[in-house]
């Protein structure tokens, strides 16, 4: 039920009856008719611009087409007040106060369900907040889980299929150092080790928190070998933080309800099917960058590196898919994330990044143009 929308609708067939009667010419081109609220600062309860987009075709002055039009609507409409013709011909709708008693009992019979509109349904992925899984949410983080959070409740309220969609990205160096952080944690704890004072720890209380958490668990008996315990303490140490996180959210009423994890994305291959793909489409070559600027170091040395040719799709510069240890990059995994979700067949998908991922963004867009085939992909900040 879109008041709006209605009467666009009925005004646009009313002015079809009019023509038909010779009284009006309506272009063959009519685009850009609307019924809306008025501008801020103007008066009238709806406006409409039909005048402006007739007076060519009427050889008349969008004013008096607008007079025109004025007299013929309230003659037909009962529950029009009164019509006002503002600046340059626009009509300025008011209605009568038994109009606005019907439309109240109408949205009382709707109940909770007023508003919605369920005769187009369409499947969307909106994935949100997707921080990186080595600590508790934070501010910055709340403004895109309320986001991503208040977008799926207005598409699903209208009938659409939503998948509430969370990322983690649980693969990498950062994975690495956020687990060696808890480890160290477990030695501080049970054997008095001082926590290392090493740049890329995390030192953080939680880390202690999770630490003593591990600890009780009794899932690891042992923790006189890092490596031989990485894998478990790993899988232990990550299931810790999403709960955190989604602690954390469900603080906020937000509940996700499907966690996609990197890590099982790239032992499936699905990192290796894109590039392979996207080699196929030539968007993937072996070539050279100049030094990333801002990083002029004296032993730095151009490289073969394997690249996606995102300065097809608009993007500054082509960007590396593999580091120098031949695992995959950041990009490369959300290559693989992307194409997985494409894969998934939804209508629209939808990410919410953060501000932080602001130089990210045509990277990202570039390489899902290329894989989606220009399917519609929306972001917001």
């Amino acid at each position: 039920m879109n008041l709006l929308a209605n009467y666009q609708d009925k005004i646009f067939l009313f002015l079809k009856k009019l023509e038909k009667k010779n009284i009006i010419k309506i272009p063959k081109n009519f685009k850009g008719f609307v019924v809306e609220l008025p501008p801020k600062g103007q008066k009238g309860e709806m406006t409409c611009n039909a005048s402006l987009l007739l007076a060519k075709e009427n050889s008349l002055a969008p004013t008096e087409i607008a007079e025109i039009l004025k007299k013929k609507l309230l003659e037909n409409f009962s529950e029009f007040k009164s019509i006002d013709v503002a600046g340059p011909g626009f009509l300025n709708f008011y209605f009568n106060l038994t109009f606005w008693k019907k439309q109240l009992s109408e949205i009382f019979k709707f109940n909770e369900k007023f508003g919605s509109n369920k005769s187009v349904k369409k499947k969307y992925n909106i994935e949100y907040v997707s921080a990186n899984p080595t600590g508790p949410l934070h501010v910055g983080h709340c403004r895109g889980a309320i986001l991503g959070d208040a977008i799926s409740n207005i598409l699903a309220f209208n009938g659409n299929k939503v998948t509430r969609e969370y990322y983690v990205n649980d693969y990498g160096v950062q994975i690495n150092n956020f687990v060696l952080s808890v480890y160290f944690r477990i030695l501080e704890i049970i054997k008095k080790k001082k926590f290392p004072e090493q740049k890329n720890l995390y030192p953080g209380e939680y880390i202690k928190d999770i630490a003593y958490k591990i600890i009780k668990s009794k899932k690891i008996k042992r923790f006189d070998n890092f490596e031989k315990i990485k894998s478990k303490l790993t899988s232990v140490s990550l299931k810790c933080s999403i709960d955190l996180i989604k602690s954390n959210l469900n603080l906020l009423g937000i509940k996700h309800n499907n966690f996609v994890y990197e890590s099982h994305l790239i032992k499936k291959n699905v990192v290796n099917n894109v590039i392979k793909n996207l080699k196929k489409q030539k968007f993937v070559y072996e070539g050279k960058l100049d030094q990333p600027k801002g990083e002029l170091t004296k032993d730095w040395k151009p490289r073969k590196q394997l690249l996606f040719k995102s300065t097809m799709f608009g993007d500054d510069v082509d960007r590396p898919l593999q580091k120098n240890d031949g695992s995959w990059t950041y990009f490369a995994g959300d290559l693989g994330y992307h194409y997985n979700k494409v894969s998934r067949k939804f209508d629209f998908l939808i990410n919410i990044l953060g501000a932080d991922h602001a130089g990210y963004v045509k990277r990202i867009v570039s390489a899902t143009s290329a894989i989606s085939k220009n399917k519609i992909l929306f972001y917001y900040f």
